[in-house]
C-alpha cells in the first residue's frame, strides 16, 4: 500500500509519497505563511456573498483572519511541510528529495528542514544556470537559496540530474536482492528542452513531469511545465500518457493546460495546487478531460491511499461541490 499526500501550501507546492517500501519522496516544498489577500476576498465572496463587505473591513482593520474566514464558513488551515512531516512521520528521514525547478513557491521550506534536522538521501535537481539577484529579495529568501544551492552541490546527500527515460535502481528498478523500486518514471525534461529554456530563461519548461506507478494505477505530477514541454512529452508518449490522477501543473493556469495531453491522460480526478486563483485560471478545460478537479483552496490537504490490488481511497479536510 502506498500514500500520497497533497499538502494545501497556498501558492506553491509541496507532495509527499510514502511507498510500500517505507521510502520516503518528497516533491517540491513551500512554507505557506497565510491566506493572500486576494484569496481571502474570493473566499468570502463566494461562501458568505452577504457579509463579504463586513468581512473584508474587519480583514483591513487586522481582526484575526481564521476567525473572519470561519465566520464565512471556511474551515481549512494551510499546511506547513516541516511540521506536517514531522508529525506525520516522526524521526523518519527523506529518502527522495524532488526539485521540480528552481522557482521559490517550490523551495520555500528546505532551511525547516535542514533545522529540523530532517535529512535527505537523494536530491533531484534540474540542469540550469538560474542565479538569484540578491537584490531582489522578494523573489525568494535569501536563505533558502543558498540552503538549495548547498543541496544541488552534493555535500551533503547524492544529487541526481535525471531526463525522460532514465532507469535506475531505487527510483524505477527493482532487481533481485534490491528492494527499492519505487514507480517514478520521468517524462520531462529531456536534453533538449534543458538547452533551450535554460538559455532564454523559461525553466519553467525545465521541470520534473513524474509518472508514479503502483498497483496498476499512475499518478502525473506536472510541476510548472508549459506548453512547450507538453508538446515534446505529448509527441514522445500519446496515449500512453492515460493516468488515474494528474496534479495540474503551473498551478492550473491555462499556460501549464495542454488539450491533447490532458485528453490522453483523461483522469478520474485533478488535483490543482492554488492559493489565489490564477487570472487564467484552467480548472474549466480540465474538467472537459478529468472526472472531478479539486483545488487545495477548496478541499484542503488530500490523501490518496492505493493498495497493492490498485483499490483507491482519498481523504480530504472538506469537500467541496
Amino acid at each position: 500500500m502506498i500514500k500520497i499526500h497533497f499538502l494545501n501550501v497556498g501558492h506553491g507546492d509541496c507532495t509527499i509519497i510514502e511507498h510500500a517500501n517505507r521510502n520516503i519522496t518528497m516533491i517540491d516544498i513551500n512554507n505557506g505563511s497565510g491566506i493572500d489577500d486576494d484569496s481571502f476576498k474570493h473566499i468570502v465572496e463566494t461562501l458568505a456573498p452577504e457579509r463579504c463587505a463586513a468581512l473584508m473591513i474587519k480583514h483591513a482593520a487586522g481582526y484575526d483572519e481564521d476567525t473572519l474566514l470561519a465566520e464565512a464558513g471556511y474551515d481549512i488551515q494551510l499546511a506547513n511541510p516541516v511540521a506536517y512531516f514531522k508529525e506525520a512521520f516522526p524521526g523518519r528521514s527523506i529518502f527522495r528529495y524532488i526539485q521540480s525547478h528552481p522557482d521559490c513557491d517550490h523551495l520555500r521550506g528546505l532551511v525547516g528542514l535542514n533545522d529540523e534536522g530532517i535529512s535527505i538521501t537523494n536530491f533531484w535537481d534540474t540542469t540550469h544556470t538560474k542565479k538569484l539577484d540578491p537584490e531582489k529579495t522578494f523573489e525568494c529568501d535569501l536563505a533558502e537559496w543558498k540552503e538549495y544551492n548547498r543541496l544541488r552541490k552534493g555535500d551533503a546527500c547524492t544529487v541526481l540530474r535525471l531526463n525522460r527515460g532514465d532507469n535506475g535502481v531505487y527510483y524505477n528498478q527493482d532487481p533481485a536482492g534490491v528492494n527499492g523500486g519505487n514507480g517514478l518514471h520521468i517524462l520531462s525534461p529531456t536534453p533538449e528542452l534543458t538547452a533551450e529554456y535554460d538559455k532564454d530563461g523559461k525553466r519553467n519548461n525545465l521541470s520534473y513531469v513524474i509518472s508514479y506507478h503502483y498497483g496498476g494505477r499512475k499518478v502525473i505530477f506536472g510541476g510548472d511545465a508549459e506548453q512547450p514541454a507538453w508538446d515534446s512529452i505529448y509527441a514522445a508518449k500519446g496515449k500512453n500518457l492515460k493516468c488515474d490522477v494528474l496534479k495540474a501543473s503551473h498551478h492550473g493556469r491555462d499556460n501549464g493546460f495542454h488539450e491533447e495531453a490532458v485528453k490522453a491522460m483523461n483522469p478520474s480526478v485533478t488535483i490543482v495546487s492554488v492559493g489565489k486563483k490564477p487570472e487564467t485560471d484552467a480548472s474549466n478545460k480540465y474538467r472537459k478531460h478529468s472526472g472531478a478537479v479539486w483545488s487545495t483552496r477548496w478541499y484542503g490537504t488530500m490523501t490518496l491511499t492505493i493498495t497493492q490490488d490498485g483499490e483507491m481511497a482519498w481523504e480530504a479536510e472538506k469537500v467541496r461541490a
